[in-house]
């Protein structure tokens, strides 16, 4: 048995040796490259899960609540559409959450995206809620964001700015002062803004 397996790679190895050898070497190329991408890719979804990237959404109710199935909502009349990540059932409100894994802090586009869910489920459920769920970072901090008047017309104002660029009308750049002036092209745009927050390009009046 021993003789017949030593013999089988004697006459393997006699095989190779008469290959060719770039062949040979093209081979090994092709293996080291597999390896290499394999660990790649084990390196990379170690990192995803490490930042959150791949974490799923909790399932778990907050506080007690229930959960309900999630919908994709689509508004012809409002001419919005978004599908929360969770939905709750608190004091007879159906409750939307998002879940933003890789945020440090709230920003107005995530209230805003809230917003658009508490319309939606207002508009298909026929029930207004009073509030959503932010739910920020690896650790899960949550905050509550009220369903204010306010707000809804913050965001109205939003979505009317959006509709009439859509149809035609002028965008009107408002930079961040801070993110401003770290901008690699900040010396080149005509609507950069100075340390007094004055647009500079509104000053001299420059438009474009």
């Amino acid at each position: 048995m021993l003789q017949s397996v030593t013999s089988y790679f004697l006459g393997l190895f006699q095989q190779i040796a008469k290959l060719d050898t770039d062949l040979i070497v093209f081979a090994v190329l092709i293996v080291c490259s597999i390896v290499v991408l394999d660990s790649v890719r084990i390196f990379a979804r170690k990192k995803r899960t490490e930042t959150g990237i791949e974490a799923k959404i909790p399932t778990v109710s907050i506080d007690g609540s229930k959960t309900s199935a999630v919908r994709h909502y689509v508004s012809k009349r409002q001419g919005l559409a978004g599908r929360p990540d969770a939905l709750i059932v608190e004091d007879g409100f159906l409750i939307p959450v998002e879940r933003k894994p890789l945020a440090n802090k709230i920003r107005d586009r995530y209230v805003a995206q809230l917003l658009v869910y508490m319309r939606l489920v207002e508009e298909f459920e026929g029930k207004r809620p009073p509030y959503g769920y932010l739910i920020l970072g690896a650790n899960c901090r949550k905050f509550k964001i009220d369903n204010s008047e306010k707000r809804q017309a913050w965001l109205q104002k939003m979505i009317d700015e959006m509709q009439g660029i859509l149809h035609g009308a002028a965008a009107v750049p408002t930079p961040h002062p801070r993110k401003c002036r770290r901008c690699d092209v900040r010396d080149a745009c005509a609507h950069r803004v100075d340390r007094d927050t004055v647009r500079i390009g509104q000053a001299s009046g420059d438009e474009g």
